[in-house]
C-alpha cells in the first residue's frame, strides 16, 4: 500500500488591488478581475476604471449590500482577463496570477 500523505501546499502571496494596478502599470495592460458573484473590476494601465454613475452611485461601492468593495472583489476574484497592447487577450486563475505578480 502506498501512503500519499497531503498534498505539497503552493505558496502564493496574496493578490491585492495595489498590486494589481502595479502590474497593469508596469506592463501597459488591461485587466479584468472577476468574481462571478460578487462584480468585475477593471484597471488600464495602473488606474482602476469606475462604472458610470448611470450603473451605481459611486458612494454605494463597499458601503452598501449588492455593492461590494474593489478590495472585495479582488480577494473571491477566481479569473483575471489580461489585455496586452497587440489586443491578445489571455485568462488566468487564481494561482496563476498570483505567481505572476510574484514574478514581477
Amino acid at each position: 500500500m502506498h501512503s500519499f500523505g497531503p498534498a505539497p501546499a503552493m505558496e502564493f502571496s496574496i493578490i491585492t488591488l495595489e498590486k494589481l494596478r502595479a502590474f497593469s502599470g508596469r506592463s501597459s495592460t488591461f485587466v479584468t478581475i472577476d468574481a462571478p458573484l460578487f462584480g468585475s473590476v477593471m484597471i488600464l494601465n495602473g488606474r482602476v476604471l469606475h462604472k458610470g454613475s448611470a450603473y451605481m452611485e459611486p458612494a454605494k461601492i463597499g458601503r452598501s449590500i449588492g455593492f461590494p468593495s474593489y478590495e472585495q472583489i479582488v480577494a473571491e476574484a477566481s479569473r483575471f482577463w489580461i489585455q496586452h497592447e497587440s489586443g491578445i487577450r489571455n485568462r488566468r486563475g487564481r494561482e496563476e496570477m498570483a505567481k505572476l505578480l510574484d514574478e514581477l
